[in-house]
């Protein structure tokens, strides 16, 4: 592939990779984590593609050297928007993991809350008292007939 290719292929690998990057999170923020699995296998490809470019022009350096100044630019913008929008879609998913972490914890908490006040029976037949309840008192009687 000639180096004009590798640097056009580079652009469209990286403006591709934008576009995946920016719909995952447009997808975040709308809370809507399902629909970003069909979005995994297009990342991971592009993302590969991106890489293979990238090391084969730090493999050869001239390549960026003896382009026009317009097209040395243009892949200098794409760069700089891909980092951008890489360092903001890092952002909003490890936002997105906070949130529903709180989620996850506050949930527990409430199940944990319900288990202790319905704790069911003791070891010894009685009913188990919930978190900071006294056991109910429990009547019976003994038949002394024998």
């Amino acid at each position: 592939m000639s180096t004009n290719a590798n640097v056009t292929e580079l652009l469209t690998v990286t403006l591709k990779l934008i576009g995946v990057l920016e719909r995952e999170i447009e997808m975040l923020r709308a809370m809507k984590p399902s629909e970003i699995q069909a979005l995994q296998q297009d990342k991971i490809v592009l993302s590969a593609a991106y890489e293979t470019q990238i090391k084969a022009l730090k493999a050869n350096p001239q390549v960026i050297k003896s382009l026009p100044a317009e097209q040395r630019e243009e892949l200098n913008a794409a760069i700089k928007t891909f980092q951008s929008t890489l360092m903001e879609n890092e952002r909003t998913l490890r936002a997105a993991k906070e949130t529903t972490q709180r989620a996850l914890n506050a949930i527990a908490e409430e199940v944990q809350l319900l288990t202790q006040k319905h704790a069911g029976y003791s070891a010894q037949g009685t009913a188990a008292a919930g978190a900071g309840q006294r056991p109910s008192a429990v009547s019976f009687a003994v038949d002394q007939r024998f």
